[in-house]
């Protein structure tokens, strides 16, 4: 079962259509393709349900940047929150009669998560035969959250074969690290993919190394987006050149919730990437806007959340850090 939503024509100025508009829109977007979720989390604020789901946080975070993010996932009839997926547009949702994916996080005192329970459920469908035809533009960015690595690197393939020009974001999870085989197929997709990003510890992982700096000598990729938190994100090219990029960091008083804050990062700075061509700027953004959320819980704190653009986004934060009576974080809710 596919949700259908209405579909909509940009009025022009005689009052009629624009098909034409209406579809530069749809293949001029960012696909977030992976998991969506019902998640319990507790930590040291409490316990919420709430809805989750890494394609889902990356999404959400994308569209505080640049409206045409589309969500492309599975769950099962029993979802509690499709007033959440429908701010984000239903056409690339399928629906199973199965239930959704679930999952139970604990996180301690530094904020280090431990999953008590994991559920896949429908989030198990996910591959690439839910990939729209719309994906295959020029245009387009397709980012792949974090799924096994074979179903992932069947996407990459799909995709490449449709449409080489196509840019392709690829993120993994500890979890997936895991074997030999994981392994050895991740660092595949990192050559094919453009954008292959995880945070530090995944990184010496994934190269068996306890050391960064040798890890990025291990790891090749087209471009490896390193994140390193607080401190920004290290990126690596294709040819060797590497690049520290250091953050502009949220000032937030409270961490209120660190569920997800990773897949923030990485819809963050695929739209801020959109939008300026400018990874440095990208970066900047990224982290910005992954602090935003950890000052609430899940993404309550992004999901009405607009900014007409990487500038205003960058002011507003400057405004808090010198003090100034500026705007609030409440005047750029949509």
């Amino acid at each position: 079962m596919v949700l259908e939503e209405p579909e909509t024509a940009e009025k022009n100025h005689h009052g009629g259509t624009s098909l034409h508009m209406g579809l530069r829109r749809l293949v001029d977007s960012i696909f977030f393709v992976g998991h969506v979720s019902i998640d319990r989390v507790e930590n040291i604020n409490g316990v919420r349900v709430q809805p989750g789901g890494a394609a889902l946080y990356a999404a959400v975070a994308a569209k505080t940047l640049f409206e045409n993010v589309r969500l492309v996932s599975v769950i099962g009839r029993d979802y509690g929150f499709m007033d959440v997926l429908a701010s984000l547009g239903l056409r690339y949702i399928k629906v199973f009669n199965m239930p959704s994916t679930r999952f139970e996080i604990s996180y301690d005192s530094r904020w280090d998560a431990r999953y008590v329970k994991a559920s896949y459920g429908a989030g198990s469908r996910v591959s690439a035969s839910i990939l729209p035809v719309e994906a295959f533009s020029p245009r387009s960015i397709v980012h792949v959250s974090p799924i096994p690595p074979k179903r992932a690197g069947k996407i990459v393939e799909r995709v490449k074969s449709k449409s080489p020009e196509t840019l392709i974001s690829l993120n993994t999870w500890m979890g997936y690290i895991r074997g030999r085989r994981n392994r050895e197929l991740l660092k595949e997709l990192a050559l094919k993919s453009d954008f292959f990003i995880l945070n530090d510890s995944e990184a010496k992982a994934l190269a068996g190394t306890q050391s960064l700096s040798t890890a990025l000598r291990l790891l090749k990729a087209k471009m490896l987006v390193v994140t390193l938190g607080e401190l920004g994100a290290i990126i690596s090219r294709e040819g060797g050149e590497v690049q520290m990029v250091p953050a502009l960091n949220f000032p937030v008083s409270k961490v209120v919730d660190t569920t997800g804050a990773g897949d923030v990062w990485c819809g963050a700075f695929l739209a801020a990437y959109k939008v300026s061509g400018d990874i440095m700027r990208s970066v900047t953004a990224a982290s910005i806007i992954s602090g935003i959320k950890c000052s609430g819980w899940g993404f309550e704190k992004l999901r009405n959340l607009r900014f007409r653009g990487i500038e205003e986004l960058i002011d507003y934060v400057i405004g808090l850090r010198e003090g100034a009576v500026q705007k609030r974080l409440t005047d750029y809710v949509k």
